[in-house]
């Protein structure tokens, strides 16, 4: 199944080839032709700052494992900014995520 849907800054092709990508595709759908609400959605789940989360980042291994998987699932939940700042028009939204793709290396 290819769907392509056009968003401000370009076309946003979503493609799914099995049960897992179908499903993937069908949750994203809302957010295919709106790139700065995925943006501010992304930005509303994360409990740390980028400067927090790279702090903790550095010594990772010698944090309690709770701490750990808190700084696992920020990085999880922000695995896409790279291929979404492309799409979001320059400004604070844009800027906040720029500085979460600087943190995102040294986190587990």
């Amino acid at each position: 199944m290819i769907t392509e849907v056009v968003a401000d800054a370009g076309p946003i092709t979503l493609i799914a080839t099995d049960p897992v990508q179908t499903y993937a595709t069908e949750e994203l759908r809302p957010y295919a032709d709106s790139p700065a609400r995925l943006a501010a959605d992304t930005l509303d789940v994360l409990a740390l700052t980028p400067s927090d989360a790279g702090a903790l980042g550095g010594n990772w291994r010698e944090l309690p494992v709770e701490e750990i998987r808190e700084l696992r699932r920020h990085k999880n939940l922000t695995a896409h900014l790279e291929r979404l700042l492309g799409h979001l028009q320059p400004g604070p939204t844009r800027d906040q995520l720029r500085l979460w793709t600087e943190t995102l290396q040294p986190l587990p």
